[in-house]
């Protein structure tokens, strides 16, 4: 699912992911596509401060027809979605991607987490990648009760469409904008411009927030 990058290219982010000492979440709607690529590729890469999660109240799947998704809990492993598809019926979500796309996750953790759900770690940065998500984020930030001193986070999204080709486009890109970051001195008071110059080289839809909990 991951396009291959050149050995040189490649061992510019080992490098990059070998000084990076940042705490680094993804999230997407079910911790199922577009966070779980993006986690993927950065763990592959080296990087060891990553975790991902998902925001909706379920995980929902595509299922024999758009009105018969496929709904499991947060915290359903993935080797029993796996299982549960593959005997629904192997041909079709062997078709659509979905067994692949569940054999990656299964490589990367034991099973989709939300969001919502974690209240002990902090991170420096948030990748979204969708605008609902990116909102409720933020919404859940803002409602926690803070009882430790504040620290700031970045929130950033990239619009992807959940598919899996454009999760791969997704995760290289946050790769690439952490990259740029890990390059950069004094790289908060920047990341306006970081991001600014980033959309205008690819075009991808990005917001930004900072916010302190």
């Amino acid at each position: 699912m991951n396009k291959q990058l050149s050995p040189p290219v490649q061992q510019q982010y080992f490098n990059i992911a070998n000084q990076c000492t940042k705490k680094i979440a993804m999230v997407c709607a079910s911790n199922q596509n577009r966070s779980l690529e993006a986690h993927y590729l950065f763990v592959k890469t080296g990087f060891k401060n990553i975790r991902s999660f998902g925001t909706s109240g379920h995980c929902k799947l595509p299922g024999p027809s758009i009105h018969q998704p496929n709904i499991f809990s947060f915290g359903t492993p993935y080797s029993e979605i796996y299982t549960t598809l593959r005997d629904q019926d192997q041909e079709l979500y062997i078709k659509n991607g979905l067994l692949n796309m569940l054999e990656r996750n299964k490589k990367v953790k034991l099973a989709p987490e939300k969001w919502q759900e974690e209240l002990n770690a902090k991170f420096d940065i948030v990748f979204t990648f969708d605008q609902r998500v990116y909102d409720a984020v933020i919404d859940d930030l803002a409602q926690r009760d803070i009882t430790t001193l504040m620290q700031p986070v970045h929130i950033i999204n990239l619009q992807v469409k959940d598919t899996h080709e454009e999760a791969v486009g997704g995760a290289q890109h946050a790769l690439e904008i952490t990259s740029i970051i890990e390059n950069t001195e004094d790289w908060e008071d920047k990341l306006n411009d970081i991001l600014e110059n980033f959309y205008k080289s690819t075009q991808r839809q990005i917001l930004h927030t900072l916010m302190f909990y």
